[in-house]
């Protein structure tokens, strides 16, 4: 299993508490790589607080930061147009469009996992993927 974070994955699983720390430690325990599409880095994952910072880097160190190339762009273009054209209101981010769109071509060969705090959009995303048997959601 692959697992892929957006924003919201990022601070699910930030080691700042028991639960996501035990969180952290299942999925590290069942997947074989964590991926963070680069584009989420602008979301801002750090807050400028030192304590909160520092948890941040410590997941970072175990994540695979993923570029996002032109194939990876158009892709999420694709996703984001096919969930307006399915009215998903209000249209997803383009953020959002990258992880999954990310999320859908490491399906092409593993089950891939989605990590995220906005699981209603990624449901809907996932069901337009070219991959979606192989996606799924868990929302923390």
């Amino acid at each position: 299993m692959i697992v892929v974070l957006d924003t919201g994955g990022v601070e699910g699983l930030t080691p700042i508490d028991e639960e996501r720390r035990a969180r952290l430690r299942l999925l590290r325990d069942r997947a074989e790589d964590f991926v963070l599409p680069a584009a989420v880095l602008a979301e801002s994952v750090l807050t400028g607080h030192p304590g909160h910072d520092y948890q941040v880097q410590r997941l970072l160190e175990v994540v695979n930061v993923a570029d996002v190339d032109a194939q990876s762009g158009h892709a999420a273009g694709g996703l984001r147009r096919a969930a307006m054209s399915a009215a998903m209101k209000p249209p997803p981010s383009g953020v959002d469009t990258i992880v999954a769109a990310a999320a859908d071509a490491h399906a092409a060969n593993e089950h891939v996992l989605i990590v995220t705090s906005d699981g209603d959009d990624f449901q809907m995303l996932g069901s337009l993927a070219t991959n979606a048997a192989r996606l799924s959601v868990l929302a923390v």
